[in-house]
């Protein structure tokens, strides 16, 4: 049986570096973001008839920028979406996790772990830890946002400081890459201490 690890975290903690980083070391990786990406894509016409809005649609798919500007300035719009989508991007994560079932660990990015509530039994939570004035920074950076709306994005979440209350792992992300490196690495570390003596491929 696998052992699944979910990753989670605020927006611009580290998740896909994460992700990344497992990904190079032979880990078997799934992206809740990816599997949404796609379910968008799939179902753009479902989408924009949601919200009574083809202009959400571009080039057959759907323009993700402009859904964001509804759902992140619109709590019900937002709620929507998530009653659409969850319940598609669960189905798909449980069917690739059983994919892979001969592979231990797998690492699914999913950075809406505790806010659906929709995987506690399937894994534990590991949660990529910065705190929200660093991720604040780290986004505006990244999406050339204004701090209100840098804000507005981090707020829709669950507090991070609530998130580390309830995560089974925690990996800190204070610092430059090579520190974030070196701590991912002290985790696999841990968990393979964790498993030694199980029938498990690590």
């Amino acid at each position: 049986m696998s052992e699944v690890f979910f990753v989670t975290a605020s927006i611009a903690c580290g998740k896909s570096t994460f992700i990344q980083i497992a990904k190079n070391k032979g880990f078997k990786v799934l992206s809740a973001d990816i599997i949404a990406h796609e379910l968008l894509d799939e179902n753009a016409l479902k989408i924009a008839d949601l919200f009574d809005n083809k202009s959400l649609i571009k080039e057959q798919k759907i323009d993700r920028k402009a859904l964001a500007n509804i759902v992140f300035n619109d709590h019900f719009a937002k709620e929507k979406l998530e009653n659409f989508l969850h319940p598609k991007i669960r189905a798909k994560i449980i069917k690739q996790i059983k994919l892979l079932k001969n592979f231990s660990p797998i690492f699914v990015e999913l950075p809406l772990f505790f806010e659906t509530k929709a995987y506690f039994e399937l894994g534990k939570s590991i949660l990529i830890y910065a705190p929200k004035e660093l991720s604040l920074k780290r986004l505006i950076q990244r999406d050339t946002l204004s701090e209100k709306e840098a804000l507005q994005r981090l707020e829709a979440q669950m507090d991070i400081e609530k998130k580390l209350e309830l995560a089974d792992f925690v990996i800190k992300n204070e610092g430059d890459l090579e520190e974030f490196k070196q701590n991912c690495e002290e985790f696999f570390d841990t968990i393979k201490l964790l498993n030694k003596g199980k029938n498990e491929i690590l």
